[in-house]
């Protein structure tokens, strides 16, 4: 009996120790387990807690003080391992925070626009009857028995003054924000045209509104993403993985929207030997229908498809993709180079605020128009008239 009962205490206190054991290799695991992944070197340099007091300190300048030293910033740090320069270069006090109200309205706004009176009267508001035809249950753009063409149909020719060049801005990517493509339509000059994103919804309301205004009006045309694998350009874009026909068929629901279009304009994606026969085939099925097409992509893959007949025109500035307030006033600058050298110019903009705001002033800085004899005794340092896009293309 005392055998048995020192076997069983033998067997406890293994058993505890054993526990005892895994508990300790446990939590050793768990603790490894539990620190931190650092992003970076320094990032465990400042946050270890192993790590003992800062190697180096950098002291921010405060700007409701005076700096020290006539206004160089403070730097306290470890020699060897950070050693200062023996002479800091001082440097200008910093200026007194701006305002709140300034702040804001540094930021562009399309509110900024004032509403203007059109300078237009369109031909057509809504759609001439002899210019559609139904097919299934879409209502599709086609060229009248007479010969008439929506893309000219649509648009107007205006008159401009000898030795003042042309400019054509479009303005792409519109109708998914109702309140900026109003903004965009009553505070820009009618000369400026307009396409709507092929997934703005009740297109043809605001196709009609920035008609009442004078503008002419398009729809994009979305090619295929050239980061396809990270980005889809959605379910109305020229894929590279469907068919010619249900590329067609997306082409034709993008231009039923029951409201005058004049053709498309051409977003910037894949267009080379990968789709090209496809992209011939709907641009043969726009020049059918007797509507244009802007080329508003950076490269030249639409331009080698070659369409006898085809009323075109190929963008000669596109602003779409920097959006930095210099980087768009060196475009406009381009522009202007291209319009003089030329005589003619086309620019494409993508419906960021500070884009629109930047082109409303850009427009707004064009000399008025004024006769040679007047122009004899003015200084035109801007002799630009603003026209629409169908008065640049030609078939």
């Amino acid at each position: 009996m005392v055998q048995k009962v020192t076997s069983y205490k033998i067997l406890a206190v293994v058993a505890v120790a054993a526990v005892a054991v895994l508990a300790i290799v446990g939590y050793w695991f768990a603790d490894e387990k539990s620190d931190p992944v650092y992003l970076s070197k320094i990032d465990k340099l400042m946050f270890d807690k192993n790590n003992q007091a800062p190697k180096f300190v950098l002291t921010l300048p405060d700007l409701g003080k005076k700096q020290q030293s006539g206004g160089a910033p403070i730097i306290s740090a470890s020699p060897d391992i950070f050693p200062l320069p023996k002479d800091l270069p001082e440097t200008s006090s910093p200026s007194e925070p701006e305002t709140l109200t300034e702040i804001i309205a540094q930021i562009p706004n399309l509110n900024q626009l004032t509403d203007q009176q059109p300078s237009i009267t369109l031909k057509h508001l809504g759609q001439d009857v002899e210019l559609v035809e139904n097919q299934g249950t879409l209502t599709l753009p086609k060229i009248a028995s007479d010969g008439r063409k929506p893309w000219s149909e649509y648009g107007e020719s205006v008159n401009v003054l000898p030795n003042f060049k042309k400019v054509a801005l479009v303005i792409k990517g519109l109708g998914l924000d109702a309140l900026s493509l109003d903004k965009v339509a009553k505070g820009l000059a009618s000369e400026v045209s307009i396409s709507l994103s092929p997934y703005a919804l009740d297109a043809e309301k605001k196709i009609l509104a920035a008609r009442q205004f004078g503008h002419e009006t398009y729809v994009d045309l979305l090619l295929s993403s050239k980061d396809f694998l990270k980005s889809d350009s959605g379910p109305m874009s020229m894929s590279l993985t469907i068919s010619q026909d249900e590329a067609l068929q997306r082409l034709k629901r993008s231009l039923s929207i029951g409201a005058p279009v004049g053709g498309v304009v051409v977003n910037d994606g894949i267009a080379d030997e990968s789709n090209q026969e496809l992209l011939a085939k709907l641009f043969t099925e726009l020049k059918n229908r007797g509507l244009m097409l802007i080329d508003a992509t950076h490269g030249d893959g639409v331009s080698q498809i070659k369409i006898e007949g085809l009323a075109r025109r190929k963008a000669d500035v596109v602003i779409d993709t920097d959006f930095e307030r210099e980087t768009i006033r060196k475009a406009f600058k381009k522009a202007e180079e291209i319009a003089f050298s030329k005589g003619q110019v086309v620019v494409v903009i993508d419906p960021k605020p500070i884009a629109v705001i930047e082109a409303y002033k850009w427009v707004n800085s064009f000399s008025p128009q004024v006769s040679y004899e007047e122009a004899k005794n003015m200084e035109l340092t801007k002799p630009f008239a603003l026209v629409p896009i169908s008065n640049l293309v030609m078939e």
